[in-house]
């Protein structure tokens, strides 16, 4: 994918014996590193560019989405369970994720996620979705306008947003990746 111009990303360790946490170097440090060697996320912030969804379903609503592009680092085969990313203003979260039934109401608002040929990936099932090796996603939010009768959000200049990552490794070893990164 490509990708515009992106905030330094900030670091972030999570300490748990169930958890690999990875950080993430600035680009500048990055450049010079061989991508099949990397161990760390890359989480950037590329703008508002494209209208892919609204607050509350997959599909466009006529406003422009916040895009964020990840790449990951994968050392063996793994499911992906859930992608979130809170964000500073509220403590509220946007989530993309495994539905363990279609008809309990997923909780936060959607977020749209695209692989590396730009096809939307839906939320999946129980078994995740498949991946192995570097591996990018272009993850679409959308600005809150009150919905629910209640938040409201913009993406506004050094805002900070959190990224979370949980898999389930092929050994069944649930993991998670976890990153930050702040508008420009």
């Amino acid at each position: 994918m490509n990708s515009k111009s992106a905030a330094a990303p900030s670091t972030q360790t999570k300490a748990s014996p169930v958890s690999q946490s990875q950080t993430t170097a600035p680009p500048s440090q990055t450049a010079a590193i061989d991508p099949s060697q990397s161990t760390a996320v890359a989480f950037q912030w590329l703008g508002l560019d494209k209208d892919q969804l609204s607050p509350n379903e997959l599909k466009p609503d006529g406003k422009q989405d916040g895009h964020f592009h990840i790449t990951i680092p994968f050392s063996q085969p793994s499911a992906v369970k859930s992608i979130w990313i809170r964000y500073s203003e509220f403590g509220k979260s946007l989530k993309w994720g495994w539905i363990y039934n279609i008809n309990l109401p997923q909780a936060g608002y959607k977020m749209a996620v695209f692989d590396s040929q730009g096809k939307l990936i839906p939320p999946q099932a129980d078994n995740g979705y498949s991946v192995n090796g570097l591996t990018d996603f272009d993850l679409y939010l959308s600005e809150l306008n009150g919905e629910n009768g209640q938040d409201t959000f913009k993406f506004e200049k050094g805002q900070t947003f959190n990224l979370e990552i949980d898999y389930v490794t092929q050994d069944n070893q649930e993991k998670e990746f976890d990153s930050s990164v702040q508008t420009t």
